[in-house]
């Protein structure tokens, strides 16, 4: 595993926060999957304050001036501290792909609480960066509590094939943007509640 010392920890915060600003922060997703016969969806939302759970430091800011500290550059090496567990290191190795995740192959499952002390529901996991995000359930809108250096596989039972994924602005009602869609797969064959169809803007001449 990668030792990483503030320097490089400060180096790769730095740059998944502008990512993360680019690819996630104020933005929902809404993710269609399949578990057995059925055609399931969840919809996630990423804001400010979830980004530092994402590197597991600990740091006397608030989450939204760590985060906005990460933005503008300001953040020093003063103003976090890395255990000595190694929790940080494992995330620092995979925090760089976090802002990919919904943007390509992915899989999601209800989390196997094996004695783990995790507060997570569910997980959405790229096996190929062999990245993992626990997601808790919310009255609106599941948020990301937890990013781990995992398989999805070792974490969640069953886990599923992501068929699509939608995501829109936190604030517009539609989702009118489509960042993953698997091979093969078309969106007006994706079998989804009639609330869901209604939700999603499909421009007929685009190459979804």
């Amino acid at each position: 595993m990668a030792k990483y010392d503030k320097k490089a920890a400060l180096k790769i915060m730095i740059e998944a926060a502008k990512q993360y600003e680019e690819k996630l922060n104020d933005k929902h997703f809404l993710i269609v999957y399949r578990e057995g016969k059925y055609i399931k969806t969840v919809d996630v939302g990423f804001r400010d304050m979830n980004f530092l759970h994402m590197t597991g430091v600990k740091t006397r800011l608030s989450a939204q001036q760590f985060y906005a500290a990460c933005l503008e550059s300001k953040l020093s090496e003063y103003d976090f501290e890395i255990d000595n567990k190694g929790k940080v290191q494992q995330k620092l190795m995979v925090l760089p792909y976090l802002a990919e995740l919904l943007y390509h192959h992915c899989m999601i499952g209800d989390f196997i609480n094996s004695g783990i002390c995790i507060r997570a529901d569910y997980f959405v996991g790229d096996t190929k960066a062999v990245l993992s995000v626990g997601f808790r359930r919310g009255k609106k809108t599941d948020f990301p509590v937890t990013l781990y250096n995992e398989n999805v596989r070792k974490l969640s039972q069953p886990t599923n094939k992501v068929l699509a994924v939608f995501s829109k602005n936190y604030k517009d009602q539609q989702y009118d943007s489509c960042t993953y869609l698997a091979k093969n797969q078309s969106i007006h064959e994706l079998r989804v509640s009639d609330k869901v169809s209604e939700m999603i803007l499909v421009d007929e001449e685009s190459k979804w």
